[in-house]
């Protein structure tokens, strides 16, 4: 590459596809495919083990591929569990919605108590039923680990892999980082789009020269970097990680200038004072860092700063439509000024957002009309590339 900063690959590059056959993989028979070869075997984040802080407390996360509902517990005895959220008498949903705590579930059709558990402790009438094992009848459990306050689960009944070794170089490289910040935003968005797509717009770097040009037209590159190239670049066994670069020469506008002076700098500024941060965070130490883009295979995205982080989730509905939600934590405010210097960045994230989901139904309508079959990847479209062979090796697509 011909610019100053000069991009750091490091893992196998060399097998990654640069064309990838995209429109054949927008047909309900290719998302069936994902659904029950990808997502079914993988190990998926789908809460935080804070949610559940006490025993006998509980939060109902729903799978909308699988379309089904899972009941997040905390069990007496401390364990973080997930059970499908189904009665086993008659298949009613167990608790419809929501968090809570309790010491018993209690179905509402019939009255069957489950414990934390998901034993099965009381029948009522139980006399009327004939030949009934209660130890058969427990909530059917999901695998569940925890890591770094994240609870997967999968969905297999006999994983291939535990979730230490699934997340491999991740597993020790984010120790108590998140405990420094509190969530300041949610959002959820249904998109019309295919759930790859919608995936693909926040893990490369190019586009943020032009969808961005008006709302944060420098916070990125600069004289040393004017494409934006990514400074380093990791591929993994499924996951990937790079590493944003910062603009040294970032025009600080007023309003920015007052909420820095209140406050840490938040996009479109960057901290890279990496003490205190694990070794996961900036991993090749790059001197104008603005933070890393980490995808947890196949569907969750972190994007990790030094006094922020952004999570990301992206659940396919269908072959053509996916929920994208989203969740933006910050450092702990102190202090009204903190907090207001925190608000004005949120508000510019916010928009940065929307113009990264801005293309997205375009694309889907375009490349649903069959007027393009393949899409041509570039070295900053690196992380798409891999997506797309991790994708074909867990589909056996050769």
């Amino acid at each position: 590459m011909d610019d100053i900063t000069q991009s750091v690959f490091k893992g196998d590059v060399a097998s990654n596809p640069r064309r990838v056959a995209i429109a054949e993989r927008l047909t309900p028979d290719f998302f069936a495919l994902e659904r029950d070869q990808v997502f079914r075997k993988s190990w998926l984040p789908i809460a935080r083990a804070s949610e559940v802080p006490e025993k006998g407390s509980y939060v109902v996360k729903d799978l909308p591929t699988f379309k089904t509902s899972l009941i997040v517990i905390r069990g007496t005895d401390d364990t973080v569990r997930a059970f499908y959220n189904v009665c086993t008498h008659r298949g009613n949903k167990l608790v419809r919605a929501g968090d809570g705590c309790k010491q018993r579930f209690a179905c509402g059709f019939h009255g069957w108590i489950f414990s934390p558990e998901g034993e099965l402790q009381t029948v009522t009438d139980e006399h009327s039923f004939l030949d009934l094992d209660k130890a058969k009848l427990a909530l059917r459990a999901v695998n569940t680990e925890v890591w770094e306050d994240f609870v997967f689960v999968h969905l297999d009944a006999n994983p291939k892999e535990s979730l230490k070794d699934w997340l491999a170089e991740f597993w020790g490289g984010y120790t108590d980082y998140f405990a420094n910040f509190q969530q300041v935003a949610g959002y959820k968005l249904t998109v019309n789009c295919n759930w790859n797509l919608a995936i693909n717009s926040f893990t490369e770097g190019y586009h943020t020269l032009y969808i961005h040009r008006n709302t944060m037209p420098d916070y990125q590159g600069g004289k040393i970097n004017p494409q934006r190239h990514r400074p380093f670049l990791e591929l993994l066994k499924r996951h990937h990680r790079y590493s944003a670069p910062a603009n040294p020469d970032h025009n600080v506008r007023d309003t920015e200038a007052l909420a820095w002076r209140y406050g840490r700098k938040l996009i479109p500024a960057f901290d890279d004072d990496l003490t205190g941060m694990p070794s996961g965070v900036n991993p090749s130490k790059h001197k104008n860092w603005a933070f890393d883009v980490v995808q947890f295979f196949p569907n969750m995205l972190l994007l990790f700063g030094n006094s922020w982080y952004v999570e990301m989730h992206f659940w396919p509905l269908n072959e053509n439509q996916c929920d994208v939600i989203m969740a933006v934590h910050h450092y702990k405010a102190k202090n009204l000024g903190e907090k207001l210097s925190q608000e004005w960045s949120l508000s510019r994230g916010r928009s940065v957002i929307l113009e990264d989901l801005n293309t997205l139904e375009a694309q889907q309508e375009m490349l649903s009309s069959g007027a393009l079959t393949h899409v041509q990847l570039s070295q900053q479209e690196m992380s798409l590339q891999h997506h797309y062979k991790v994708m074909n090796e867990m589909l056996g697509i050769a």
